[in-house]
């Protein structure tokens, strides 16, 4: 049976993939809005263009599952304004999450 990883292990997309819906021109340009609300209110956001079966990939993708790299930066810049990351990078990101699991947080 397969494992399935918490969310916060899932890797994050290095950089934006070519649909993403928070580059300029995507034809998912205009997903941006719910997709951002979603974001920083319910939970990370996979890459519709990597895991298993989606709306742009209905038979899956054949890459791993990872997170939308344009949904992490939106929650970087937000949480390191908001004052909760000290800065608004991937390495915040994590130290932030290995303070709270020490905090005996289940993450």
């Amino acid at each position: 049976m397969k494992t399935k990883r918490k969310p916060a292990d899932i890797p994050v997309q290095k950089n934006m993939c070519a649909t993403c819906p928070w580059r300029e021109g995507s034809p998912y340009e205009h997903l941006r809005s719910g997709l951002t609300r979603s974001a920083l209110t319910e939970a990370n956001r996979v890459c519709h263009s990597t895991g298993e079966e989606s709306i742009a990939y209905p038979r899956g993708t054949g890459k791993p599952e990872s997170v939308c790299r344009g949904a992490r930066d939106v929650q970087l810049a937000m949480f390191h304004g908001a004052g909760f990351l000290e800065a608004a990078t991937d390495e915040a990101w994590q130290k932030k999450l290995e303070e709270m699991r020490a905090q005996g947080f289940e993450i």
